[in-house]
């Protein structure tokens, strides 16, 4: 039977794999490159109390001023998702262009990369997305999407995802090269397992993908303004009327009020989309704030393994 099962699984990600890039002579299909995936099995779920969440802020949270437009808001915690709220249409299911968020996937191959001393160090410096892609493609001898696969997106069994080089003007002409910091297409629910693995210093469901130490890396400032990391943004870089109500706050910005907020001595993620208009104005450290004052009770963070000595020198 669990010969069985994988084959039905191999076949039906393939079906949507095929869907998902367009059959022959559809409109649009040459300009997708596919990233192969798993089955996009679903992740684990828990009540909001079994993980010390107030479930009743988590509801007024969600119907909040800062919420309007309210298409996705999802709560992780240790790995398990503890809320999910839809709305306009949307579910799990439902793929989104993620906009920027694509950034941190690529941020998270050049980890792998380097580990596997197939990335020149100097490709580390600052965070430029076309040299480190062309980095990454050069030591592996793979086109970026075939690595984004093979090495990370396979790894979190997400469902097949492509990237829309058409969409990316210049970045997508012919001979570019594949865009890597926009027009990844995706489901909303696959967005949580790279959440979880941001959160668990490279682990996902126990397995090590990235290595050790590689994510406080990239948490580490690499403009002169301080907002930014290693393909996420850091808390200095949010807008709101207030700070954020946990000290290690990063996150990903994605396209509109699409965000993915991430808090390790928590061990807590939300994703938020909404179809409301990004106004300048949209405060944007509210939510999670909200979020966080759910929280009955902390964790403690977890280890990062010795070699968050090597990667990150001083810690």
């Amino acid at each position: 039977m669990s010969m069985r099962a994988a084959l039905i699984g191999a076949v039906a990600a393939a079906v949507v794999a095929l869907l998902w890039l367009g059959f022959p002579g559809r409109q649009g299909a040459a300009t997708r490159l596919l990233v192969n995936g798993g089955d996009g099995g679903g992740m684990a779920r828990v009540p909001p109390l079994e993980e010390h969440l107030d479930a009743a802020a988590l509801d007024s949270a969600s119907r909040d001023a800062a919420a309007d437009g309210l298409q996705a808001l999802i709560v992780l915690r240790r790995g398990y998702i503890v809320y999910e709220r839809y709305g306009r249409g949307f579910d799990g299911g439902s793929i989104i262009d993620s906009g920027g968020f694509a950034r941190v996937l690529l941020a998270l191959c050049a980890g792998i990369a380097a580990h596997d001393d197939r990335l020149p160090l100097q490709s580390l410096n600052g965070f430029d997305p076309l040299r480190v892609r062309d980095a990454i493609e050069t030591g592996s001898r793979q086109s970026y999407p075939e690595y984004l696969s093979l090495r990370l997106w396979r790894r979190l069994n997400a469902a097949p995802a492509w990237i829309d080089a058409g969409a990316a003007g210049a970045a997508g002409a012919a001979g570019a090269g594949a865009p890597v910091d926009c027009c990844l297409h995706a489901r909303v629910l696959d967005w949580l397992r790279v959440a979880a693995l941001l959160l668990d210093d490279g682990r996902f469901e126990d397995k090590a993908v990235v290595p050790p130490g590689w994510v406080a890396r990239m948490r580490r400032p690499v403009s002169a303004s301080g907002t930014e990391g290693f393909g996420v943004e850091l808390a200095s870089a949010a807008h709101g009327a207030a700070p954020f109500a946990a000290d290690d706050v990063f996150f990903l910005r994605g396209p509109g009020r699409w965000r993915l907020w991430l808090m390790p001595t928590l061990d807590l993620g939300v994703l938020f989309g909404s179809g409301s208009e990004a106004a300048a104005g949209w405060d944007e450290t509210r939510l999670p704030n909200l979020v966080i004052r759910a929280v009955s009770e902390p964790v403690q963070q977890r280890g990062s393994g010795s070699q968050l000595q090597q990667l990150v020198p001083g810690h």
